[in-house]
């Protein structure tokens, strides 16, 4: 009995990661830009600005539908195969992060190749696959038979 309620648990326990990780990685870019905008400019105008009512859940929606194509792959690799450090984590937070900020059409012009950028869509993602980690991450491949030899 108790095996057949681990894996729903299991289950519950990393969507909860995934989608904590999915805020994380949509919060952070907003408080680095407004961290950026308070200190560069003396204004915190960003703030109230943004539409925290329709334009938060869309981006929330779109980055974790669009991230799944990337990150499904990546966590069941780290279930199956029991990869719990903290780096697996975070190169994939980075790596998904990129390559969805990357792809994302911003313009006609299409994408600039731009180190401050591309540095902060990174920096967002470690975050996010930190806090990945700390909730589902660290017990990856906890009830896969490799575990309990």
């Amino acid at each position: 009995m108790k095996r057949l309620l681990a894996w729903p648990k299991r289950l519950a326990i990393i969507a909860i990661g995934y989608i904590a990780a999915v805020l994380t990685s949509v919060l952070v870019p907003v408080l680095l830009i407004v961290l950026l905008e308070g200190i560069e400019g003396g204004g915190w105008s960003m703030v109230f600005e943004f539409d925290w009512l329709v334009s938060f859940p869309l981006a929330v929606l779109t980055v974790a539908v669009c991230a799944l194509l990337i990150v499904g792959p990546a966590i069941f690799l780290a279930e199956r195969l029991s990869l719990r450090k903290w780096f697996y984590f975070a190169v994939t937070g980075a790596i998904t992060s990129t390559a969805f900020g990357v792809s994302s059409p911003r313009s006609a012009g299409g994408f600039i190749f731009n180190p401050g950028f591309l540095g902060f869509l990174a920096t967002a993602g470690i975050a996010a696959g930190s806090v990945y980690w700390l909730l589902a991450g660290r017990n990856s491949g906890h009830l896969t038979r490799r575990d309990r030899q």
